[in-house]
């Protein structure tokens, strides 16, 4: 999934510095017209678990001052409760006097200053090992940067700086996507509040494969017990999905970029959070590149890589600058997310890692996935977009019944990204595809406009590429009327199976994903065998009929079972473990198997060769 960033950082130098002049004028007296803020973040031990953070503010105007800690990490839709891990809170002023201050709310708190500096100290507890949190353990810190530093409103477009100092014990060596300021070692500096809380780090006992060179741009992958892997074979496929993600926009827009990856003891298990020139990473190291996981784990990096550009550069009007202290609410995240997860096969494709196949293998089940359940007939891509925060967020603020009304922005913003793409090569006669939408919306909203787009500017602009109008196409996005695949998918002379069929147990009814080292419940479809065994959103899942549990064997399908067979799925609710035995039974669904048409054309065979990159 899926985002931290500065949209200033590209250039637009003289707008940015008008920006800035706008505001002092409009606030000539206000906090931060003249003040500086930078932070420093220190390890003074590691068994507390604690982040001790200074801040200073220099030549505050106020004379009173709202600092606030974030209450989400953008890429991550979810509202988070950082602020409940500071303590040890206090202020001084001028001559270390200490000042007034009072903790106004959940997450804010309120300093007296008088119109002097301000120097804030505090703590941090740090024990999630999710890579939306911070964790500190005796081998390695990971910070987000939203879960520990806080902000002012008026500070936020402001230039800030960062000082890490590593736990004495560890090299002294930080992994982050800022840039140091010359001749100061973990000394970082960021252009605004966006960019720093887009720029998380790692540091301890790390690893660094050798650096991949890509048009003269190093790409780095720096990890923590990354586990018994092949480094070269990584390394060099990992040069091919740089190569050929980047090849799809056609210009590199970072000085660097960085994979910062955690490994954790479990196999084909990922989980991923874009920024503007790195992605965080949690990784089952257990056979990583085996012929099972490979793919799954190569797909996994390109679609965080490719979010560098979709969603950190092309990117709805809503998704930035933020807003840190509430939900920002977008109805394209289908595109944003969606997208992406179309790339991602296309990426591996082009780098010659996947076959043709094993891509509309991964798209018909992207296709499976939502429309083999409920929710496809309540919920339009654009409302699950808006409805991401409570799924991602407060599973259980939702019944079963409303669980079962929602959809994935990913399964079916895949889906729209292949039937997008296959409109435009038909209408265009191969001329165009959905590339030239995504650099002609790279270069004028990211490039020429330096902000983001709205929805109709994100209709006009695939208009303009096909060359025809696309209601229908829209409909399928803003309303739950049923797509006509088969009409899309011929423009490429292949048909899709959508006709219902009996199958026996290859569906559990599980929905889940990673948090930290464990494979949790997200949802359970209406009278499956899941939901009949009594399993939970939130359940922890450990094993399935004896064998260690993964995301793969949790999705199907079950071999070698038959109608009312069963299988003993342990789980761990409320800190107890148990057993939960499931009856498998038949279940009504549609296979979207993707298949070749006879007789296709010319052009159906061009496009088919080119969208699969043959």
């Amino acid at each position: 999934m899926m985002m931290k960033k500065s949209y200033h950082l590209k250039a637009k130098t003289n707008v940015y510095a008008l920006f800035v002049l706008v505001l002092i004028a409009l606030n000539p007296s206000g906090l931060f017209a003249q003040s500086k803020m930078s932070f420093v973040i220190s390890v003074p031990e590691v068994a507390k678990h604690l982040y001790h953070v200074e801040l200073n503010c220099k030549a505050v105007q106020a004379d009173t001052v709202n600092f606030q800690m974030p209450v989400w990490t953008p890429g991550f839709y979810s509202i988070k409760d950082y602020a409940s891990a500071v303590s040890n809170f206090s202020v001084t002023g001028a001559a270390n006097k200490p000042l007034k201050w009072e903790h106004t709310d959940r997450r804010s708190w309120q300093v007296i200053a008088k119109k002097q500096d301000i120097h804030i100290s505090y703590d941090v507890k740090a024990e999630d090992p999710f890579i939306a949190d911070i964790n500190l353990t005796e081998d390695y810190g990971y910070i987000i940067p939203g879960a520990l530093l806080l902000y002012t409103q008026q500070a936020l477009p402001f230039p800030v700086t960062l000082t890490v100092k590593p736990y004495k014990l560890w090299p002294q060596f930080v992994a982050m996507g800022l840039n140091e300021l010359p001749g100061k070692k973990n000394v970082f500096s960021a252009v605004n509040f966006d960019e720093l809380y887009d720029s998380p780090l790692l540091m301890g006992h790390l690893e660094t494969l050798p650096a991949i060179m890509v048009k003269g741009i190093p790409h780095q992958f720096i990890g923590y017990n990354l586990g018994d892997l092949d480094r070269t074979q990584l390394t060099v496929d990992l040069k091919k999905i740089f190569e050929s993600g980047s090849r799809i926009i056609g210009d590199i827009p970072y000085k660097s970029y960085t994979f910062l990856a955690v490994g954790v003891p479990q196999s084909g298990s990922f989980g991923g959070i874009e920024h503007l020139n790195s992605a965080s990473l949690i990784i089952g190291n257990k056979n990583l590149l085996t012929t099972k996981n490979r793919l799954h784990f190569y797909n996994f990096l390109a679609h965080e890589y490719f979010h560098t550009y979709n969603v950190k550069r092309i990117r709805p009007i809503e998704l930035g600058p933020f807003d840190y202290s509430k939900e920002n609410y977008t109805d394209l995240l289908w595109v944003s997310e969606g997208f992406t997860v179309y790339y991602e096969n296309i990426i591996t494709r082009a780098a010659g890692l996947m076959s043709a196949q094993q891509v509309l293998d991964n798209f018909k089940e992207c296709i499976k996935n939502y429309e083999n359940k409920e929710g496809h007939l309540h919920q339009s891509a654009a409302a699950a977009s808006r409805a991401i925060w409570e799924m991602e967020g407060n599973p259980n603020s939702r019944n079963a019944d409303e669980l079962n009304k929602t959809i994935s922005v990913y399964d079916k913003g895949c889906a729209l990204a292949i039937m997008l793409d296959l409109k435009i090569r038909n209408e265009t006669g191969n001329q165009r595809s959905l590339d030239d939408l995504m650099r002609s919306l790279y270069r004028k909203y990211y490039k020429e406009k330096n902000r983001g787009f709205t929805a109709d500017e994100f209709k006009k602009e695939a208009e303009q590429i096909a060359g025809v109008t696309l209601d229908e196409l829209f409909s399928y996005a803003n309303t739950t009327v049923e797509p006509n695949y088969a009409k899309y998918f011929s423009y490429a002379g292949l048909a899709i199976d959508t006709a219902s069929h009996w199958v026996i147990g290859n569906n559990l009814g599980i929905s889940a994903g990673i948090n930290g080292n464990s494979i949790i419940v997200r949802e359970v479809s209406w009278q499956s065998p899941a939901w009949k065994a009594g399993i939970q959103p939130n359940d922890q899942i450990l094993r399935i009929d004896g064998n260690e549990a993964t995301l793969p064997g949790i999705k199907g399908p079950i071999p070698d079972k038959r109608e009312g067979d069963q299988i003993v799925i342990r789980i761990k609710r409320n800190g107890t473990e148990q057993d939960l035995t499931l009856i498998l039974n038949k279940w009504r669904t549609k296979s979207f198997d993707i298949m070749p048409l006879p007789g296709a054309s010319k052009l159906q065979t061009l496009i088919y060769n080119s969208w699969m990159r043959n």
